[in-house]
């Protein structure tokens, strides 16, 4: 039996676009699973991707091939990979997606090879003539090493991560979810064991992280969430109806 396949995407639920991709994967294996991570994915929003691809490669812990399509480039000369990152494999545009996955992993568990785009495959849909077939070849037991030639230089969102200088870290709101969590892209890792002392952001701040949403009683505070990133919340309440950031503002954290 082979792997599951999780699908990461911007198709929405609207139109055809998000089956279609089940279907190009059955048409490699009948017996393939098709999981749907999301197909919720803000339109073209690469870092977003980005952020839920990790999210979910973190709950699945390996045993899954990813299947990653947000994708604005498509039909351009941008590449089309896959790479494996520790004990995960995803297929997915050189646009950066992958940034969390690879990133996070170190070098010597990595690989990444240039998928090959067939003739006649659609200038406006690789995630049905390209992305999914690889994907369900590769969780049929295709070997990794044959769905492409070996690259190295993958393109990472620069945007993806945090900067530091002294004690304060800076980022920015990366995703707002379903609650009206601001999830930045400050991760754990960024402030090293540090305690934090203020998080601020254009319109306001807090002081210090609490660490369950149900503490927060009053205006919007700073913890880290379950993806290892640090997040604004409003406890109970979408964190920008009382003063937090909004998708895209800077968030900066001060360190004790």
């Amino acid at each position: 039996m082979g792997q599951p396949i999780v699908f990461v995407t911007d198709f929405g639920r609207d139109d055809a676009y998000a089956a279609a991709l089940t279907g190009a994967a059955w048409r490699v294996d009948p017996a393939a699973i098709c999981v749907e991570g999301t197909h919720g994915i803000p339109p073209g929003d690469v870092l977003a991707g980005a952020y839920q691809l990790k999210a979910l490669a973190r709950a699945f812990n390996g045993g899954v091939v990813f299947c990653a399509v947000v994708d604005p480039g498509v039909g351009t000369d941008r590449r089309a990979i896959a790479i494996r990152a520790g004990n995960v494999t995803c297929v997915a545009p050189d646009n950066g997606l992958v940034s969390y996955l690879w990133h996070e992993t170190a070098p010597e568990h990595r690989q990444c090879v240039r998928l090959r785009i067939p003739p006649g495959a659609s200038t406006t849909f690789h995630g049905r003539d390209v992305f999914a077939p690889v994907a369900a070849a590769l969780a049929s037991n295709r070997r990794f090493e044959d769905a492409g030639d070996p690259v190295a230089d993958l393109v990472i969102l620069a945007d993806a991560f945090a900067a530091r200088e002294g004690s304060h870290v800076t980022g920015r709101v990366a995703v707002v979810d379903h609650f009206g969590n601001a999830i930045t892209t400050i991760r754990a890792a960024d402030l090293d064991g540090a305690d934090v002392r203020r998080v601020t952001w254009p319109e306001g701040g807090s002081s210090g992280l609490v660490t369950t949403y149900a503490s927060i009683d009053e205006g919007p505070r700073a913890l880290i969430g379950s993806a290892g990133h640090l997040e604004v919340a409003g406890g109970g309440i979408a964190a920008a109806v009382v003063g937090g950031p909004r998708l895209g503002d800077t968030v900066e954290v001060e360190l004790a």
